[in-house]
């Protein structure tokens, strides 16, 4: 197993067939940042409570999808471990719970905007440290093999 670097990845034979993570995670970063705007912005108003919990449901199913099918096939597949991945899951989780403690408690009003800034920065960490982990191993993957598993 060779490792590819990020600024290769576009460049590769099975990019972008490959990375199926790609697309849901630039939509998580958007969608992330956009709720700490409003929140600093508007405070507990625009629709922001309602648009965070759609987004942490969506992010629920894909965090699932990885820890159920795609982490354990590649760690098989590889030999590469998933714990700090896992490990940046339950971290989002911790910070899930500020998130939902300060929508609570509307009397502070930098609560929220601090909530969501740190679950913004752990979520921005995660992704990119996950990509770098997973990116590279589904590149190498055979399109047969790939769509065999993954399709």
């Amino acid at each position: 197993m060779r490792a590819i670097k990020r600024e290769h990845w576009e460049s590769h034979k099975n990019y972008p067939k490959q990375v199926l993570l790609l697309g849901s995670h630039e939509n998580f970063r958007r969608i992330s940042g956009v709720l700490v705007e409003r929140a600093q912005e508007f405070g507990y108003g625009a629709g922001i409570e309602s648009l965070y919990r759609r987004w942490k449901s969506a992010m629920g199913g894909h965090e699932y999808y990885e820890e159920r099918k795609l982490y354990p096939y590649l760690a098989k597949r590889w030999g590469v471990s998933f714990d700090d991945a896992e490990a940046g899951h339950e971290a989002l989780r911790v910070r899930d719970r500020d998130v939902q403690a300060a929508f609570l408690d509307p009397s502070s009003p930098t609560a929220l905007v601090d909530a969501l800034v740190g679950h913004h920065d752990v979520l921005i960490e995660h992704l990119r440290y996950e990509e770098d982990l997973v990116i590279p191993l589904l590149l190498q993957l055979s399109e047969d093999e790939f769509r065999r598993t993954f399709g």
